[in-house]
């Protein structure tokens, strides 16, 4: 199917959606930030129980999440802004074109405060230098291998990879809208509330930048190859500096 976008014309294959969000579970499910997986209750009192299994007309129940920590989730600079910008609010369409980049993270060594050596894995400007390509408004990094057991990790005290405050910055200068990552965070897991990444592609606080997002714990199926995609950003319409998501990419011809 042919379609215009971004001033350009696009023939994609909308007969193989290729999903990057990942399944969040009651059991065995990923998870971040010290949270834990989800939590599915049946809703129930003196005349009423929603369960089909249990007598109940209807399966009733409530879910209780934390985006951040335990679903594939899309947040807007409203996570890290005094001001309520809610993700809900910023999409004002839902495809983009799409560029999926393999990163394998630079191992870096360095002496922290108390003399201790520290080993991080980062992202560098110079392993997307003049990688991205024109027109391309939303950026999806992969930088795990094996996606089959992302759907059960946990990053507790993980040290994940992450961005440097300049790769973000770049991205942004590129011309990106929607920076997505297979990581927990963009930034470092312990970083003092520093949260460089996100204020470098945010530009906070020098701007409250109501048009970017940033899409993380997503998972990029290892047999997809890099280059350029059409991404449906899709999330639950709800009030917050973040939503549950379903990014959704498809192959262009």
């Amino acid at each position: 199917m042919k379609m215009e976008l971004n001033n350009e014309t696009l023939e994609v294959d909308f007969n193989n959606p290729i999903d990057l969000s990942l399944t969040s579970r009651v059991k065995n499910g990923f998870k971040a930030w010290y949270v834990d997986e989800i939590t599915i209750n049946t809703i129930r009192n003196e005349e009423f129980v929603g369960s089909v299994n249990e007598g109940g007309a209807v399966n009733f129940r409530e879910v209780l999440i934390n985006p951040h920590g335990n679903m594939t989730h899309t947040e807007s600079v409203g996570h890290i802004s005094s001001e309520k910008i809610y993700v809900n609010d910023v999409l004002k369409r839902f495809h983009f074109i799409a560029q999926v980049i393999t990163i394998v993270p630079t191992k870096e060594i360095k002496t922290n405060a108390n003399g201790q050596q520290e080993v991080n894995y980062t992202i560098e400007l110079e392993q997307l230098k003049n990688k991205i390509l024109p027109n391309t408004e939303a950026v999806i990094l992969r930088t795990q291998e094996n996606y089959e057991v992302l759907a059960q990790k946990i990053y507790h005290n993980t040290n994940w990879p992450f961005l440097k405050k300049e790769t973000a910055s770049y991205i942004r200068e590129m011309g990106v809208f929607h920076l997505l990552i297979d990581q927990p965070s963009v930034d470092k897991e312990f970083d003092d509330g520093k949260l460089l990444a996100h204020k470098a592609f945010w530009n906070y606080p020098n701007e409250i930048d109501e048009k970017r997002t940033i899409t993380e714990l997503i998972g990029v199926p290892d047999n997809v190859a890099d280059g350029k995609y059409l991404l449906n950003l899709s999330m639950a319409n709800i009030e917050n500096d973040a939503s549950p998501s379903r990014p959704v990419i498809y192959k262009i011809n």
